[in-house]
């Protein structure tokens, strides 16, 4: 079951992300009213368990991003949570560095963009970040080694042919994925030999938009959530580099589109939210053969908020933690608890 443990007025008028940093210490959340805000309980990395995280009350310790002109669509830490990177509405991506104070210093704004940026997520090397727009586009940044913030454009790709909704990097390698209103995934690998950015694999299914993208813990399977009602587990092959198919799919327990997917990298339970205002946990089954190492099943479904439920995420290092966000401005903590 999931126990609701803490909520946290965040934003006025729609929440749109929510994400937990690198270390599991700290939430980021962005909205419609043109801001981020971090959340804090001063849990450490030393103390950081379940009950040091549920216990303590949760505080506002810095607030940024009111340079955008338009709402903030999604926000993303850098593995060594020293950076966030924002994307807006008002096709600008910003990066930012949190300083000794707990306060975030604006190191660039980074255009490039033509219409609204939907998602923003960074590479587990640090190196890169990528955004991706209702331009159709999807973007990739190389964050220059020094100590000014610098961006560079490394790849701009125009794949796919409608808005792209959600971008997801692999993770252990540079790897990038992205889902778009166009029905499908397409994946992304840099060639070592021209150093350009190449579409490597486009995975097709899904009857309507992609809304949300998330890898299991060995970066070899990846799920997806749609407008058309379902979820996809898509499986590499063996053998066949970057070459992947649809292994299962998951239909029939959700009344609205899925807006995000969130895959638990120590449990393997994958958590949804969806248009119905609710969050619904998934747990694979115990299979006894190849056939059924695909197969998920609906374990619980709980009311999330009053609105859309439009990210959720798994918290990175305390397993039976997730964070969501909806439309009613809301940052809601919720500790699964096994029947």
């Amino acid at each position: 079951m999931l126990k609701l443990v803490n909520q946290i007025e965040a934003h006025k008028g729609r929440g749109w992300s929510v994400t937990w940093n690198s270390s599991g210490t700290k939430l980021a959340s962005c909205g419609e009213d043109k801001s981020v805000k971090v959340w804090s309980n001063s849990t450490t990395t030393k103390n950081l368990t379940t009950e040091s995280l549920i216990s303590k009350p949760w505080k506002l310790a810095s607030t940024f991003g009111t340079n955008h002109s338009r709402s903030i669509r999604d926000v993303a830490w850098s593995p060594c949570d020293k950076y966030v990177v924002v994307a807006s509405f008002d096709a600008i991506v910003t990066l930012w560095e949190e300083r000794p104070n707990g306060k975030f210093d604006c190191l660039s704004t980074v255009e490039g963009h033509e219409h609204e940026v939907k998602s923003v997520s960074w590479a587990p090397s640090g190196q890169y970040f990528s955004s991706c727009s209702r331009d159709k586009n999807v973007m990739i940044w190389t964050v220059v080694p020094d100590d000014d913030g610098d961006v560079e454009c490394s790849g701009v790709m125009t794949a796919h042919t409608q808005d792209v909704k959600r971008v997801v990097w692999h993770p252990h390698e540079d790897l990038l994925a992205s889902a778009s209103y166009d029905d499908s995934i397409k994946m992304y690998k840099i060639d070592p030999d021209s150093e350009d950015w190449l579409v490597v694999a486009t995975l097709e299914g899904h009857e309507s938009t992609v809304w949300g993208i998330d890898f299991d813990s060995t970066g070899n399977r990846l799920a997806s959530c749609s407008d058309d009602k379902t979820i996809k587990i898509w499986e590499k092959q063996d053998g066949k580099q970057d070459v992947w198919k649809c292994a299962s799919t998951i239909g029939g327990c959700h009344d609205r589109p899925i807006y995000d997917i969130s895959w638990n990298k120590s449990n393997g339970l994958i958590a949804t939210g969806c248009g119905d205002d609710y969050i619904r946990i998934f747990k694979e089954s115990q299979c006894s053969n190849e056939t059924e190492k695909n197969l998920f099943e609906l374990c619980c479904t709980s009311k999330g908020h009053e609105g859309d439920v439009n990210r959720i995420k798994w918290n990175p290092k305390v397993p039976d933690l997730l964070a969501s966000i909806g439309d009613d401005g809301i940052v809601k903590l919720w500790q699964w608890i096994e029947d």
